[in-house]
């Protein structure tokens, strides 16, 4: 390993063959460029007929079918869109052709008379997209599905956090959307000693038996091969560029017009540096709240730097204001009250723009739980931080900044169990 100007050591097989000068970037736009409007509770009588007009197109066009693996849980995509076929079939395990899936996706482009729109049918355990190619609804909908099922069959907890290792130990961070997740986990990630699991999602299953005082630590699995990420995370982590430069990219800005934020003439409003435009490059990660990248993990700094599960070792809520203490450590109760609640303030990119800014709810921080259980969802957490006694603190990256915060999260993995 060798010390990079990045302020970290550079792990030479994830690095060693990066282009200096990418011609052309692998990036789609979507017609539309975020969810669109969805219905978490559609009946069977008014799923099939929309079903129906999907499957017209999907015939008409020339429609895929890709099986993928979610833990056990195997979900089809049946689609026309060759970007949301593409970035899925890069982004999950392959599931067997032959295998039967426990859940469907229909995502038809070209239902004519139809708004962009989205419907979950729990009867059916499928799901319907019309005229909307975003990938982001897409996944977080089969990571939904999957939830549901895990949780009935094999008493899952289906967690919206990132997930890392640091010598040995691991963490979760559950967060809302924008608050600081990939962030925290990539601090992690880049420390000698540290690796990656994932940055949006982990399964964590819970034993029938409860042991009166457990041996072996729970364990949190990565369902997705690949990180979907918001590409603006390059804007306070620099050499991610040329990492997304070779990734697969949605909505990237690729023209200085197309900026969302306030344009001076040569430097950026958000990072106060020279315009990348401006710079003589072809495109902005942080020009458009909600552009996003997939990239694998492995391409980051080598597959020594991923793990594919870790050990529950320690929780880490986050949030983001300018009043709450910089680090609370929260009894069972409490981190149960705090993750039901689910109040965040919703920052840019993470939703509809009339609502940055504002308060809003999230209960467990999970947008992705198309069957919310609240019972069930309190109940894992009680046994993890009860019977397995799983620490929980709650960080205020709003104070306490990027930093500090990572610096408390690694100080709380070197305590003493």
């Amino acid at each position: 390993m060798e010390q990079s100007r990045y302020g970290f050591k550079d792990w030479k097989i994830g690095r060693q063959q990066v282009p200096k000068v990418v011609a052309q970037l692998h990036n789609y736009i979507t017609q539309s460029r975020t969810r669109v409007k969805g219905n978490k509770k559609t009946s069977t009588a008014e799923f099939l007929p929309l079903l129906s007009r999907a499957k017209e197109a999907l015939t008409a066009s020339g429609a895929k079918s890709l099986k993928a693996n979610l833990n056990g849980v195997v979900v089809e995509l049946n689609t026309n869109s060759g970007h949301q076929a593409e970035f899925w079939s890069n982004n999950w395990w392959k599931a067997d052709d032959s295998a039967t899936p426990d859940a469907k996706i229909y995502s038809a482009m070209g239902v004519e008379d139809v708004e962009p729109s989205a419907y979950y049918c729990a009867e059916l355990h499928s799901s319907l997209f019309l005229n909307t190619e975003y990938y982001g609804q897409c996944k977080s909908w089969a990571l939904g599905m999957s939830a549901a099922i895990l949780e009935r069959k094999s008493n899952t907890l289906s967690i919206h956090g990132a997930t890392a290792l640091y010598k040995g130990r691991g963490v979760v961070i559950i967060a809302p959307t924008g608050t600081g997740k990939t962030t925290q986990s990539f601090r992690i990630f880049t420390k000698e000693g540290g690796k990656i699991c994932g940055d949006d999602w982990a399964y964590v299953a819970i034993p029938n038996q409860i042991p009166r005082n457990p041996e072996s630590p729970l364990v949190a699995r990565q369902p997705e091969r690949a990180l979907y990420m918001r590409s603006e995370s390059q804007k306070e982590q620099e050499w991610l560029r040329e990492v997304f430069d070779r990734s697969l990219c949605e909505n990237v800005t690729m023209r200085k017009e197309e900026c969302e934020y306030p344009m001076g003439k040569d430097l950026c409003s958000v990072t106060k540096h020279r315009c990348v435009f401006n710079d003589g490059k072809g495109w902005c990660y942080y020009s458009f709240g909600n552009s996003r990248v997939l990239v694998k993990r492995e391409d980051i700094l080598g597959p020594e730097k991923v793990a594919d599960e870790v050990p529950v070792n320690l929780v880490v809520l986050l949030r983001r204001d300018d009043h709450s203490p910089a680090e609370v450590k929260l009894t069972s109760e409490e981190a149960i009250g705090v993750l039901q609640k689910g109040e965040y303030m919703v920052l840019p990119g993470a939703g509809p723009k009339e609502k940055w800014g504002t308060t809003s709810y999230e209960p467990w921080y999970n947008p992705y739980l198309l069957e919310l259980n609240d019972v069930m969802q309190a109940n894992f957490f009680r046994m993890m931080f009860e019977s397995w006694r799983v620490p929980c603190i709650i960080l205020n990256t709003g104070v306490a900044g990027i930093e500090e915060a990572h610096e408390r999260i690694v100080a709380a993995l070197e305590a003493p169990a």
